[in-house]
């Protein structure tokens, strides 16, 4: 497993969902690389923060398209 592959498979791993066989690779990753751990702990402390923010209403359309373009534009 590289620190690569782990920020891949990231997401499924907080989820648990990840092959028996994978997960333990991974687990196994994190337990020799620190930059993993602290990157794994980061992520679950980004989901936490995420998930006790208050909802809000929707974006006015064009706000979100603005919004989504700018982000797509930062991606490439």
């Amino acid at each position: 497993m590289t620190c690569e592959e782990l920020v891949q498979l990231i997401g499924d791993y907080i989820d648990g969902q990840l092959e028996a066989e994978i997960h333990a690779t991974l687990e196994l990753h994190v337990t020799t690389c620190s930059n993993c751990g602290g990157h794994i702990d980061t992520y679950r402390l980004t989901l936490r923060v995420c998930r006790a923010l208050p909802k809000c209403d929707p974006l006015p359309a064009a706000v979100e398209a603005r919004l989504r373009a700018v982000l797509a534009e930062q991606l490439r």
